[in-house]
């Protein structure tokens, strides 16, 4: 599906996607506020930035084992989102991909996932308890902010950096599980002022 496709198409509310689709490009799906797909192309591989930027209605509750790649924006808004985990081939969550996703309840990443970057997953407001993979490496700004449903957080492994703000605003927030040393990542709690952090954790 090329980039901008059906941009701006309001009052779409369902299209028949082929199978042989491997990629929903840039934009594709952008302000489709009625569009409320069952699922995705069973040999989909990418969801370009915006592809489906603020489609309010898209209920979808997995995605195809197949994708490697959401991009900045993919999911920005999509209210109706009720994903509960993310598929293997995924190594990074890019800028504000799931930003305002409010009914997500993701539990954790996929074990290869390397990088988390900015607003990924701001606002999603239904993400309970989380445990982050020994890949990750790098937590970007306002990573986790404002998800006020968030109350534990558990790392398998010692990224080399989280940001200051990357919990901020997370009031609910009230364990934090390192396996590393008292300073060995900067900036802790990471805005997340009310936790308490239990380093050299171990199950």
């Amino acid at each position: 599906i090329g980039s901008y496709a059906f941009d701006g198409c309001t009052m779409l509310t369902l299209i028949e996607l082929p199978s042989t689709i491997t990629s929903i490009d840039e934009y594709a799906f952008r302000y489709c506020y009625a569009l409320n797909l069952k699922s995705l192309p069973s040999n989909l591989i990418n969801i370009r930035n915006y592809a489906f930027s603020t489609c309010t209605s898209l209920a979808l509750t997995e995605l195809p084992s197949s994708v490697t790649l959401i991009g900045s924006h993919a999911f920005n808004g999509c209210t109706s989102l009720t994903l509960t985990e993310l598929t293997p081939g995924i190594t990074a969550i890019y800028d504000s991909a799931f930003y305002s996703c409010s009914n997500i309840t993701l539990s954790s990443l996929p074990s290869g996932v390397t990088n988390i970057y900015s607003n990924a997953f701001y606002k999603c407001e239904k993400i309970a308890s989380f445990r982050f993979p020994s890949s990750i490496t790098s937590i970007g700004s306002g990573a986790f902010q404002n998800c006020s449903g968030l109350t534990s957080i558990t790392f398998e492994g010692t990224p080399t950096t989280i940001s200051s703000t990357a919990f901020k605003g997370c009031t609910n927030l009230t364990t934090i599980n390192v396996p590393w040393a008292e300073g060995a990542v900067a900036n802790a709690p990471w805005g997340a002022t009310n936790a308490t952090i239990n380093y050299n954790y171990t199950e």
